[in-house]
């Protein structure tokens, strides 16, 4: 399927700043194909690409004093999003690759130490990986309720299992924390979900099981339709939107992800600051996704 998706918001800066943005997905990944995009900031024109230790795609730049804002448009192609299954097998430890290992240990935010005796008592019974995975998101669901404005940034893993209230970051805490105590290797993902109500950002999850990652979302009975992750990290922390040195206030955001429909496959034109050579981009600049010549650089995070 074909998605459209649109991100803005407005800050209100006190001062200058470096900011960092990950709103942007990788042009590429296991389920997804970005199309075209354009991101415009303002009043800064330009934006650098880098790449954190993770290989997420950020941009980097500086705002001045007052208002900063941003708007993210692209069109992606997106594979449905396929269920976890129940046989998928977990690796013993000495066997994990060195891309999961860093998941399977606590973080800030996911306290997996903190959690194994609870994590063992309810899930230790069930006998694969994806039956755990599984049972740990239908627990967090039925257990946990969903409600705005009931945590904050410093909400953990173990805060919402003593207070089983939140929103999708700390359900995806949650999943991450109970999946690592099994010594399942968890990580925290943020991205675009179609059919979120009300739209925002969103927070899931996604495990290693059966030698690749699965997608996992607690906040939702069945299978999502379409997940397009942004960034992956250890939780939240690694995450985040937007980033800036100096005391900010968010006075306007909003998420769109629809469905385009009667899209045939044709070639898409990108614009703004583009990603298709790596680098610092002018807005306004124009590239042909699918022109590209094979021999720049075209990163596919």
């Amino acid at each position: 399927m074909l998605l459209a998706v649109r991100a803005v918001a407005t800050y209100e800066l006190t001062a200058e700043t470096f900011m960092i943005l990950m709103i942007e997905p990788p042009l590429e990944g296991a389920g997804h194909r970005v199309k075209d995009e354009r991101l415009a900031t303002s009043p800064t024109p330009f934006c650098e690409l880098r790449r954190d230790v993770y290989g997420n795609p950020q941009r980097h730049l500086t705002a001045p004093s007052g208002w900063f804002s941003y708007e993210f448009n692209a069109t992606i192609e997106v594979a449905p999003n396929a269920p976890l299954p129940s046989d998928a097998f977990e690796h013993p430890p000495q066997e994990l690759p060195a891309e999961a290992m860093n998941f399977a240990l606590p973080s800030r935010y996911c306290q997996s130490d903190l959690l194994t005796r609870m994590a063992y008592d309810e899930f230790g019974r069930f006998g694969t990986g994806g039956e755990k995975v599984l049972a740990v998101a239908d627990w967090v669901r039925r257990h946990v309720e969903y409600r705005y404005g009931t945590t904050d940034a410093m909400t953990s893993a173990f805060d919402t299992a003593t207070e089983r209230v939140g929103v999708c970051r700390d359900f995806a805490h949650l999943v991450i924390a109970f999946c690592r105590a099994l010594n399942i290797p968890a990580r925290y993902v943020s991205g675009y979900a179609l059919g979120l109500d009300p739209p925002d950002f969103h927070g899931f999850v996604q495990v290693y099981l059966g030698g690749t990652w699965h997608n996992v979302d607690a906040t939702f009975e069945g299978i999502r339709p379409a997940l397009i992750p942004i960034a992956m990290g250890r939780d939240a922390a690694d995450v985040a939107m937007t980033t800036s040195w100096v005391p900010n206030t968010l006075t306007e955001q909003s998420v769109e992800v629809r469905e385009v429909a009667g899209w045939r496959g044709k070639r898409v034109v990108a614009g703004g600051c583009s990603r298709a050579q790596y680098g610092t981009q002018a807005q306004g600049e124009r590239v042909v996704l699918d022109d590209v010549d094979p021999g720049t650089t075209h990163p596919s995070w």
